[in-house]
């Protein structure tokens, strides 16, 4: 019987027309090196969620008792800028929730109490306290008796906390900041709260659920000006020197959501009929003196009135006395914030000068601005009731960074970006065991709150709704939203409020009455509830038509994660005889381990799953379904296909033959169509993918080759766009040209180095560069030039006006090759933060050390312990400089003390980096040797086309997950389509 099985099989498989899939066998490895841990990389802490949770396993002693709750607050604050100081009284009117409390308890954090009283009514209520600085918490505890509890008419007490500190200098609470207006230095106040510094500012309720009303005093020194989230009520003189500023009470908030800013600013305003200030740009009056804040006032007023209309709730109906103001502050490590009525950003990303700010930085302003007003619906209006489920606030606010920005700056873009920049961000921080689902309980502690902040709650959020959006429609997926904000208004949400939302209006408007049995909730918990996103393993049998699907949880380390996850799956595709990628609502809705679907045709036609990728998953097709979409890519017809798609097919495709799943040789069979691209999505997903590979191999031999091939690649793209800025020419490619002529320069083409030297030289006989291709031209000047090149961009860098030319500058400083000019770069760095601020540090570090391949060794004998050890470490190149960066650290393990064993370990993750690129380098070598492989897709058969349908599989609707490690490699990629065709065999002849 085994024979007749074999041999019946064997005939199934050829009648089948594919080759089936080559998938390596999973097995222990690591392709996640240094460079994608270093600060603002993919993987940037990426086990600090784990990690602080396990340094602390009781998280939830973090969390605030919910036995009393604040309904008011009045908080004064005077702010002694030129002295560095802020005294306060902050008197917080709050309640009992419930019988016998005789204890309030509240943050304060590095505050000095100096007086406190507990009121009912007029009466003082003797109390003590004491302070918990572990866990921040400020406890206040009744001397007799307990609170006063009534359920149905509520019993108010005042707690009067006065309290002084010295005004932080971290970027964090309350903190002062610089400027220079001429020659002089300038200083301000200003404050960041999210998520939990608003406790550094004055003792508070300071979790997000406890939302009241404030009523805010600042009292500031004359010749300064105060701003919060209102408008001024009333300013009236207080002590000699200080003036007071009295605020319109506040909508019900979060403490997070406060913010203050004392300083000598300039503003742009806009006033309504009535006279009353509705919208703001401030900054440093230099700033607005040379009109770099008139973008961010046209287009911020544009954005918002868009999202009044897309949600259905304009801002300033929310409270009478709320106002917009958009704050330019000079030292920001947030980079941004949404803080109500007085939204915060680091000035390059406010502050524009047509004549110095590049396109980057142009839509940079325009997203995070977008980013910020969505927050005043998602997620001021309607709060996450804790950090775990964070995404609830920062998923739309990424969303509408985009579609929003798309919607009011047409030209930019966006709607193409979120591809490469959201969804395949979001894919490969996603793709790893450690990454946390984006409902995330258990968490409590500051350090473990912070690590939410991450690339799954923000690009997976985003993209998660996006997937939601083309499954309902987009007018649904409003109309779902907007019924969320109304049912929560004022209020904190868990993730069950949006999906009923979207559930409700998805029943009545028949948005899902084609799809049996399918649930709203039920579908987005599976993708909110756990971590990662499946791969589809598809099947085609070219006979039938019917395609076999099996998802499974992608690890980009191994393939498959080894504990399988369900999800489900909202499906589209197209094909050669149907190749509308237009319509993404979904046909089909998978559930099970393992489903077929009737593809509609048999014979040779290629089928592309996801269209637009509009799902959050991956595809991978068998063999010969590869091969038809190899030859589709190729030819005349590559256009049929989707932009989106082939930008998903490129970053799938190198995203398997990094995990295993596909050899280099077939992953650039696939990528040979670039040679014919000039589309921006599948350029900007094969840059980075190429990137990650070229890492792999400087200091190998073999990493000429990849560079001649990507140039080779690039000649028709680089033949459209240019080198220089064309007449007329769109955003976009201006953009793309930002992405590719870097590349290119560092692989020498020649035309790319001699453009950049004519323009740096010109730039020294005072003809500015083209603003958008300042980035790569500064570069290579100091590549191909010399030490009084430096000198001449250091100079500008240090008396340039505009900020965004600065960061330009200190991006690209560290190209030059010569180390006296590198190290006098790395001085600045490290000695003087009024020539390089802290904010601007990763990328001075990053500039100073990867800017030459020779500098990494510079910088390990740099004069200066300060310097970055990871960046240096990830730079090593080979063996030997593995070698000689640990010689050094041990000739040091005294200095480093209890960090030695990390700084001397982060050279052993390089050297697996070096390792990984040997074992891969003749897998490689074989395309390059062999170029194209020539591809028969010569199956016979007459392609017809029926109705697409679904097939649910008998006996195998939950399969037990395979243990890959035991499969052959050749056998991985087609398990569940075997055990589908032997069941049917078996079947058959039973």
């Amino acid at each position: 019987m085994a024979t007749i099985i074999f041999v019946a099989l064997s005939a199934l498989l050829i009648c089948v027309g594919a080759t089936p899939t080559t998938l390596s066998s999973p097995v222990s490895m690591n392709t996640i090196f240094l460079d994608e841990t270093l600060p603002g990389e993919t993987f940037h802490n990426m086990n600090a969620l784990q990690e602080a949770t396990r340094a602390d396993s009781r998280q939830e002693s973090y969390r605030l008792p919910t036995t009393t709750r604040p309904v008011r607050y009045d908080l004064t604050v005077k702010i002694d800028v030129p002295n560095f100081r802020i005294d306060g009284v902050v008197e917080i009117t709050l309640r009992a929730t419930q019988a016998n409390v005789n204890t309030i308890v509240i943050h304060s954090n590095q505050l000095n109490i100096r007086n406190m009283a507990l009121r009912l009514a007029t009466a003082n209520v003797p109390v003590t306290f004491e302070e918990d600085e572990v866990h921040h918490f400020l406890i206040i505890t009744l001397t007799t008796g307990t609170l006063q509890f009534s359920a149905t008419s509520p019993v108010d007490y005042v707690l009067r906390i006065e309290y002084d500190a010295e005004m932080r200098d971290d970027m964090y609470g309350i903190y002062r900041s610089w400027y220079r207006e001429g020659t002089q230095t300038r200083w301000m106040a200003t404050t960041q709260f999210q998520a939990t510094s608003a406790r550094q500012a004055f003792p508070c309720y300071d979790e997000p659920s406890f939302k009241a009303t404030f009523g805010i005093s600042i009292i500031r020194p004359i010749g300064f000006y105060s701003w919060s989230c209102m408008r001024i009520q009333n300013t009236v003189n207080d002590e000699t020197g200080f003036q007071r500023d009295i605020y319109f009470d506040t909508p019900v908030m979060s403490t997070y959501l406060i913010a203050m800013i004392v300083a000598d600013y300039e503003s742009l305003e806009v006033r309504n009929n009535n006279g009353l200030l509705i919208y703001e740009v401030i900054a440093r009056r230099d700033a607005i003196n040379a009109g770099q804040g008139e973008y961010a006032l046209t287009v911020g007023q544009d954005l918002l009135s868009m999202m009044n209309t897309h949600t259905g709730i304009d801002f300033y109906s929310i409270n009478p006395n709320l106002k917009m103001t958009q704050a330019s502050i000079p030292d920001f490590s947030a980079g941004a914030m949404e803080n109500w009525g007085l939204l915060t950003y680091r000035e390059a990303y406010l502050m524009l000068d047509d004549n110095h700010t590049d396109n980057n930085f142009r839509q940079i302003i325009a997203y995070i601005l977008s980013h910020e007003i969505a927050h005043m619906w998602f997620g001021n209006l309607v709060t996450c009731e804790w950090w775990d489920v964070l995404w609830l606030n920062e998923g739309f606010a990424r969303y509408y960074q985009y579609f929003l920005t798309h919607w009011v700056e047409t030209d930019m873009g966006f709607e193409t970006r979120f591809i490469p920049e959201q969804v395949h961000t979001s894919l490969l921080s996603d793709s790893v065991i450690t990454a946390h689902p984006l409902t995330n309980p258990g968490i409590g502690s500051p350090s473990a709150i912070s690590n939410m902040f991450s690339t799954i709650s923000y690009n997976k959020g985003a993209a998660i709704i996006r997937m939601t959006e083309h499954l309902l429609g987009f007018e649904v997926h409003r109309r779902g939203l907007h019924r969320y904000l109304e049912t929560r208004f004022f209020n904190v949400a868990e993730p069950i409020h949006l999906f009923e939302a979207l559930q409700t209006i998805a029943d009545t408007s028949g948005a899902i009455s084609q799809y049996e049995d399918f649930s709203v909730v039920d579908y987005y918990r599976t993708w909110t509830e756990q971590a990662g996103h499946p791969v589809l393993l598809v099947e085609v049998n070219r006979q039938t038509g019917d395609m076999t699907i099996q998802q499974r949880r992608f690890d980009v380390n191994t393939g498959f994660a080894t504990a399988n996850s369900n999800w489900i799956i909202p499906i589209t595709f197209a094909t050669a005889s149907n190749p509308d990628f237009s319509n993404t609502k979904p046909t089909h809705i998978i559930y099970n381990s393992v489903t077929t679907i009737n593809a509609g045709f048999t014979g040779n036609d290629w089928v592309i799953f996801n269209k637009q990728q509009t799902g959050f998953y991956r595809v991978m097709y068998d063999d010969y379904t590869w091969n038809l979409i190899t030859v589709a890519l190729r030819g005349e017809g590559r256009t049929l296909i989707h932009e989106y798609n082939r930008a998903q097919i490129v970053n799938d495709v190198f995203s398997f033959a990094r995990a295993g799943l596909m050899t280099y040789r077939r992953a650039f069979n696939i990528l040979s169509f670039l040679q014919e691209e000039t589309a921006y999505a599948p350029w900007a997903a094969a840059v980075t993918g190429y990137n990650w590979l070229r890492n792999r191999y400087i200091g190998n031999p073999i990493v000429s080759d990849l560079e001649d091939l990507m140039v080779s690649w690039s000649t028709r793209v680089m033949q459209e766009i240019g080198y220089e800025p064309a007449a007329n020419e769109t955003f976009m490619q201006a953009y793309l040209r930002m992405q590719l002529a870097p590349v290119m320069c560092n692989h020498g083409v020649e035309l790319c180095r001699t453009t950049a030297r004519r323009l740096f030289l010109g730039l020294r006989n005072n003809q500015e560069v083209p603003v958008n291709i300042r980035r790569w031209v500064y570069c290579n000047g100091l590549r191909d030039g010399d030490e009084s090149d430096y000198d001449f961009l250091w100079g500008r860098h240090v008396a340039h006006p505009v900020y965004t030319e600065k960061i330009v500058m200190q991006l690209n400083l560290g190209c030059t090759p010569f180390a006296s000019r590198l190290n006098n770069y790395m001085d600045a760095i490290t000695q003087n933060n009024e020539l390089i601020r802290p904010q601007d540090y990763t990328n001075a570090w990053s500039s100073a050390v990867s800017g030459n391949e020779g500098n990494t060794m510079i910088a390990l004998h740099f004069n200066s312990y300060s310097t970055p050890l990871s960046y240096i470490a990830s730079r090593l190149r080979t063996e030997q400089q593995v070698n000689e960066y640990q010689q050094w650290i041990e000739a040091r393990r005294d200095i480093f003390g209890d960090a030695y064993n990390v700084i001397y370990n982060a050279a052993e993750n390089q050297r697996q980096s070096i390792r990984w690129a040997q074992e891969h380098a003749a897998d490689i070598n074989e395309y390059i040797v062999s170029g194209n492989d020539q591809i028969d897709v010569t199956t016979e058969g007459t392609t017809t086309t029926t109705t697409p349908t679904t097939v649910t599989p008998a006996s195998i609707d939950t399969p037990t997950t395979p243990d890959l490690s035991q499969v052959p490699d050749s056998a991985a990629g087609v398990y569940a389509s075997v055990v589908l065709m032997l069941a049917a065999v078996v079947a058959h002849l039973l």
